[in-house]
């Protein structure tokens, strides 16, 4: 049937068609107010497409805040779907597909990068057989998600045989903050005006089957615009004897009029759906109606014939035109006990056809009858539903209205989900009011319980300790008694512990999962990944046995995180099952938590490009204005960066990191200086030992690094008592974000800087293997690195000094001589049988006293006592030649004065009094010298053996032998 008065405007749109059959696609727009025909064209254009052979693929928007995300590509791909054959559609294949088609568990789609390239390619394979139209209907309606799909598939498809042709309301997308107003440059655009007069009386007459007299078409002109709709409207009054002045209050008057013309029930039923919105289920319209559904059916059929509504298939129709609805809706004076109604009938399982943001929706607006508990349960519901999608404004929306209507501890309960809610809307300053709203009426409540919970909330995401110690203390004081004098986190701990034994007492799920994440958050930092594996398993089994998908989830990601941290290799099978938990559950929070969480996985085994696909893949998923990703976001990145050695990229990052709300970026910024090997920047940052404990090991990480790149020993014994505790274990900062390799590792940096290079070698070896277990490729090469850094051991020879009566056999480096008997050797003997040992000249010079000089073992004086003040001043006399300050000389020259009192007393023989201090320096000067003489006599013999005693042999009060020899 031809169009009145679009000659013009079908002519444009069938020169597209006709380019896309033999050329390429394109996108073209039409434009114009409700009813002026948009429709009409659209539809006449794409019966001429089909008989050019073209597929034609249609979708509609919905004018409702609870219209779920790319709600007219779902229903593209599943007229693609039922439209294609087996194997084309097998060509296209489902992936991210499958949530559009009602495959996955949820009903939502994700709102993603791998969404739009899904949707364009299964366009593009159709096309490869036939021209393919898509037109997407009411575009002013549509949700930014969906528009942002059709720029990204207008400007994929260019060069396809795909067009599309999208119709939207001119005078509703007035704002340049619409989504829509975008892409109307890059369109062609038709836009339809009103029907002349003379198109006017056509239009009747075609409709009414009779001729209108000049002056009633001019009345209708001038009351309708031209709008074709109206025409219509009021042409079919007019014909059923209905005066044309019915138009004038509008085009609802009309509509009402038209229904009023259709049975009473077919009215009352059609009122009844305008309540459940634009599009329905039968059963659920049955269900409200309380009809039976054959009797629903009859019904909608012969709305159907009065083109008020249109099937859609599966059981769901919609209003043909929305002012229709609108009109219905508008009239109702009853409007909160018919969405009461909708509540009563949705309870149970009929709520599956229903959207859990319309379920929301009607429990709103049936106000006060509805029971409080019921709306505020189906409201929260929506939220979380929303909240998994990651349409957090939406959710947070959903939260505020439940906080309306909660009452009591519910309502302090909302507040904490609306406020953490608000943190991830980036919306701090509302999350706080909300927070200390809910600090306040929970002071009201006589069970301390709800205070805790705001409390441990408020401690969780505070940016300052101290604004939320108060209140921790506070609330410690009202749950457990009188807070010690402890650090915020320990009481926080305790008060969640506290909480959740009284949980699981109680029986209370909801109870039991808010305490168990808040012991979990506060069981941060090293030492606790038992405790915390624990947690993530019962949080599991509760999640499960309570039907909860978001617990699990999250439950199945940190429990990874805790075997990482515990280096048990077992992690890659739990990082499988939370990626394949992911999948089947849907969500795209749950898709974005998997791209994140393997992306980690990713970069620690050294796969970075997969690590940065990853990455950009969850950044592509709509959360760049998540605050609590931006911060994430950049830390990976700069965890990358550091990894490749990418520093000119990390300079680059830096200043969009002090900008975030990342809490340390002096520690990144020290950490990514010690990396290129410039100490002096970290030492800016080394003095600033402070934590949150979800920060804790990369802060020793730091400090480890520097103690060795500075050859700070005090620092570096400081380190290595704080990690000792912790060997076999890995270090994992902020929730997992952070993987700092092996502690064993870091306890080897920090014994190299200690110059105990033996157990460096053991440690750093044991950190490699460590890490070639969790098949961490970089953290392995690390190690490696470090072990090639350990200083060559000395080379060790072995040496003999071995006795024969009055000979001495001595060898070294395979050089053997003999040497009579003298004191000067027996005094070498006793020193190099223990390298290190330092032995007083007075042992020496008194052979008899010492078992090694009798070619024995240990020395074995014959007073214990004596020899223990010997060695002491010994000691003492080595300390005054070295004191270089006078009072520290005089304080040593003190108790060395008294300890030769003592020994004169012990060593006096039938009552002389010996002078030792005589003695010693007799002892000094003889053993220095007969040490001498046997070197000088052994110049001639074996001068190798000679020279090595010359250089590791010191003589004076005490002797040792610092060489590497082995007797």
């Amino acid at each position: 049937m031809k169009l009145i008065g679009r000659d013009h405007a079908v002519g444009v749109l069938r020169a597209e068609v006709e380019r896309a059959v033999g050329s390429h696609g394109g996108l073209v727009l039409v434009a114009g107010e409700a009813g002026i025909g948009k429709t009409a064209l659209v539809t006449a254009v794409a019966e001429q497409a089909r008989r050019l052979g073209a597929l034609v693929l249609g979708g509609s928007c919905w004018d409702s805040d609870s219209a779920p995300g790319y709600w007219p590509w779902v229903q593209v791909i599943r007229a693609l779907r039922r439209a294609v054959t087996a194997e084309e559609w097998g060509e296209v294949g489902s992936g991210p597909l499958a949530v559009l088609l009602g495959e996955a568990p949820s009903e939502h789609t994700p709102e993603s990068f791998p969404l739009y390239d899904a949707v364009t390619s299964a366009l593009v394979s159709a096309s490869r057989h036939r021209l393919v139209v898509v037109v997407l209907e009411d575009l002013h309606w549509a949700d930014p998600a969906s528009v942002k799909l059709l720029e990204f598939a207008a400007q994929h498809t260019w060069f396809e045989r795909v067009l599309l042709v999208g119709t939207y309301r001119d005078n509703e997308v007035d704002g340049e903050e619409h989504p829509l107003r975008p892409l109307l440059s890059r369109a062609a655009t038709v836009a339809l005006a009103g029907l002349s007069s003379d198109e006017v009386g056509e239009l009747m007459a075609r409709t009414a089957g009779r001729e209108p007299a000049a002056g009633l078409v001019a009345e209708v002109h001038r009351r309708t615009g031209g709008n074709p709709f109206f025409v219509e409207q009021t042409a079919r009054l007019w014909h059923g004897g209905g005066p044309v002045t019915a138009v004038a209050p509008g085009v609802r008057d009309a509509l009402r009029r038209r229904l009023s013309l259709l049975p009473g029930q077919v009215g009352g039923l059609l009122t009844t759906a305008a309540v459940l919105g634009r599009e329905f289920h039968r059963k659920v319209l049955a269900a409200t109606a309380s009809l039976p559904v054959p009797v629903v059916d009859r019904l909608l059929d012969q709305a159907a014939q009065a083109r008020l509504v249109l099937g859609s298939g599966g059981g769901r129709f919609s209003f043909a035109h929305d002012l229709v609805r609108e009109t219905l809706y508008a009239a109702l004076s009853d409007v909160d006990e018919r969405h009461a109604a909708v509540v009563c009938a949705l309870d149970g399982e009929l709520a599956e056809h229903v959207l859990p943001a319309d379920l929301a929706r009607h429990a709103y607006l049936a106000g006060g009858r509805v029971a409080a508990d019921r709306a505020v349960d189906l409201i929260v519901a929506a939220a979380r539903d929303a909240s998994r999608r990651m349409a957090v404004e939406e959710a947070a929306g959903h939260y505020r209205r439940a906080l309306e209507r909660a009452e009591g501890r519910r309502r302090i309960a909302v507040a904490l989900e609306l406020g953490n809610e608000l943190y991830h809307c980036a919306e701090p300053v509302e999350a706080r009011r909300i927070f200390e709203e809910a600090a306040a009426q929970a002071r009201e409540v006589a069970d301390p319980g709800p205070f805790a919970q705001v409390a441990l909330a408020v401690y969780r995401f505070a940016e300052d300790e101290g604004r939320a110690g108060g209140l921790v203390r506070e609330a410690y004081g009202r749950l457990i008694g009188p807070p010690p004098d402890v650090p915020t986190e320990v009481l926080a701990r305790e008060m969640s512990l506290h909480a959740t034994e009284a949980a699981r007492g109680g029986g209370d799920d909801d109870a039991l999962v808010s305490g168990l994440w808040a012991v979990h958050d506060t069981t941060m930092g090293i030492g606790n990944a038992d405790q915390r594996l624990a947690l993530t398993d019962e949080l599991i089994s509760v999640s499960r046995r309570s039907g909860s998908h978001t617990v699990e989830h999250f439950a199945t990601s940190f429990r990874w995180v805790a075997l990482v941290e515990l280096g048990d290799p077992r992690y890659i099978d739990q990082v499988h099952a939370f990626v394949a938990l992911s999948e089947r559950l849907g969500m795209t929070r749950f898709h974005f938590s998997a791209a994140i969480d393997q992306s980690i996985i990713a970069a620690m085994q050294g796969r970075f490009a997969e690590a940065e696909a990853l990455l950009a893949k969850a950044t592509e998923m709509g959360a760049s204005s998540h605050a609590g990703f931006r911060m994430m976001y950049l830390h990976l990145r700069w965890a990358f960066l550091v990894m490749r050695g990418e520093f000119a990229a990390v300079d680059a990052l830096a200043p969009e990191i002090l900008a975030s709300s990342h809490p340390f970026p002096g520690l990144l910024a020290g950490i990514a200086a010690l990396e290129r090997g410039d100490v002096a920047t970290a030492r800016l940052h080394v003095e600033d030992d402070r934590h949150q404990p979800a920060f804790e090991p990369l802060w020793l990480r730091f400090l480890a690094q520097f103690a060795h790149a500075a050859g700070d020993r005090e620092l570096a014994v400081r380190v290595r008592e704080r990690l000792a505790p912790h060997r076999g274990k890995w270090l994992v900062s902020l929730y997992g974000c952070d993987v700092s390799g092996p502690v064993d590792l870091w306890l080897g940096v920090v014994d190299l800087a200690l110059d105990r290079y033996e157990e460096a070698v053991e440690e750093l070896g044991a950190a490699q293997r460590s890490a070639e277990r969790m098949r961490a490729r970089p953290w392995a090469e690390r190690a490696r690195r470090y072990l090639a850094d350990v200083p060559a051991p000395t080379v060790v020879r072995d040496v003999e000094f071995r006795r024969d009566g009055d000979v001495w056999a001595l060898s070294y480096d395979g050089v053997t001589v003999r040497m009579p008997d003298s004191k000067g050797l027996r005094d070498l003997h006793v020193l190099v049988s223990s390298p290190g040992e330092p032995v007083a000249a007075v042992a020496l010079l008194a052979p008899e006293a010492v078992a090694s000089a009798r070619l024995g073992g240990d020395p074995v004086l014959d007073d214990e006592a004596k020899a223990r003040y010997r060695r002491r001043l010994a000691r003492l006399d080595e300390e005054i030649d070295h004191a270089v300050d006078d009072e520290r000389a005089a304080a040593l020259d003190r108790e060395r004065a008294a300890l030769l009192d003592e020994l004169r007393a012990a060593a006096g023989l039938a009552g002389r009094t010996r002078r030792l201090g005589d003695d010693a320096e007799r002892a000094r000067k003889a053993v220095t010298a007969r040490i001498r003489d046997a070197l000088r006599k052994l110049d001639g013999r074996h001068p190798g053996l000679a020279a090595h005693l010359r250089e590791t042999v010191s003589t004076g009060a005490t002797c040792v032998y610092s060489g590497h020899l082995r007797l």
